[in-house]
């Protein structure tokens, strides 16, 4: 199977390697990078210094949105995707507008 970002691959052939290729990227990017996401706060109240990328979440009705507040490394749309749903994406998301993301959640 292709090592890339999966997103949306619930109930699809081969989700379980889907969803370890996932992990195993997220754990990369994690590795990489310092990475601040709130999952309280739209707007968390860091040091933005301290980070290379920060993330701010709202929750909704079987979704969550995300504010990408910081993007240091300029990390691509399913890079911070995958960062937002703390390395699933088995339901899917998308970007809104440019710094607004939608994942969604079961």
């Amino acid at each position: 199977m292709e090592r890339k970002i999966y997103n949306g691959y619930a109930f699809s052939d081969g989700e379980q390697e889907k969803a370890k290729i996932n992990r195993d990227l997220y754990n990369e990017l994690k590795n990489k990078f310092k990475v601040y996401r709130s999952d309280l706060y739209w707007t968390p109240d860091v040091d933005l210094n301290q980070f290379d990328v920060v993330i701010g979440r709202k929750a909704g009705y079987a979704h969550a949105e995300y504010n990408i507040i910081k993007n240091g490394p300029n990390l691509s749309k399913e890079e911070l995707l995958l960062l937002c749903d703390s390395g699933s994406l088995c339901f899917g998301g998308s970007q809104l507008t440019g710094n607004k993301f939608r994942v969604s959640e079961d």
